[in-house]
This record gives structure tokens, sequence and C-alpha cells, in this order.
């Protein structure tokens, strides 16, 4: 719903939020269209120019997210695991964020991000899935030494 069928009231952050089992809505930044938490909201007002004295504020933070669905084979169908890809980027100067602390790779057992940072791949289930449900995928990773060098 936009602000003008709410009456002309400024709303706040769309964004859901959890308590428990009770969903509310985050309803912050109504006057700025910006939330501290959630970045800017309301897309119909222009962002503050770029000033090349300031660095961008990053308010602004878009999240891609795609799911990869593994199969058994080229011939065979059947789903044998899930991978989640996001990455994040900033909508107001366009600079994409890395993954900090995560090594780099592809991992049936645990998050990985892409050689270049930008993307984090996190293996994922079904809640009904077994436990060990796509761990009997390949993957791989890769290891930065000191120096660049052969150990």
């Amino acid at each position: 719903m936009s602000d003008e069928h709410r009456g002309g009231e400024q709303a706040g952050c769309p964004k859901t939020l959890w308590d428990g089992m009770t969903p509310h809505q985050c309803d912050k930044g109504a006057d700025t269209g910006v939330c501290p938490t959630h970045g800017r909201f309301r897309h119909d007002q222009r962002p503050a120019s770029a000033d090349p004295d300031r660095p961008c504020p990053h308010d602004d933070l878009h999240l891609d997210a795609d799911v990869q669905r593994l199969t058994a084979s080229e011939d065979d169908p059947t789903v044998v695991a899930y991978i989640v890809e996001l990455s994040i980027r900033c909508l107001s100067c366009q600079e994409r964020f890395r993954w900090t602390g995560v090594p780099a790779g592809l991992m049936p057992n645990r998050p990985a991000c892409s050689p270049d940072e930008f993307v984090l791949h996190a293996p994922i289930r079904p809640a009904s899935a077994d436990p060990d449900f796509g761990l009997g995928i390949p993957g791989f990773a890769i290891q930065y030494r000191e120096g660049g060098g052969q150990r």
C-alpha cells in the first residue's frame, strides 16, 4: 500500500520482524524514508547527490538471493542438495560487498564464498529432510597462504 492510500501519512519501514511466532512491522524511519536497521525503503525519493569528499553511507543495500538445486547427474533429475547464493550491493553507489571470515570454495557442510568474496554459497535443506541431506556431494576449498608460495 502506498503512502497516498494511507491518507498522506508517511509510513515507516515495511519489513516484517518476528517476536517468537508473532509478526510485527518494523515501522522505523517514517520521516526520512531510511530505516536505521534495514536501509532505504522509500525509493521514490532520490538519494542525496554524491559528495566526492565523503564516502557513500551505504544506507540503501540490496540483497540478491538465488537457490541452486543440485541434481544427482545430467541424466538423473533427483535433487541431492540445495545451495543458496547471496550477494549484497549498495543501490546508491553500486558498490558490491565482500563476505569476510568465510573460506573460499563450495562445500556441502558449511557456508563458503566465491574466490572474489562477492557471493556466499550456503548449503540449505528442507526442514523435513534428514540431517545428512546434501552432504554426499563433492566440494572444494581454496586456501590462501602468506607470501603466495607453495609449502
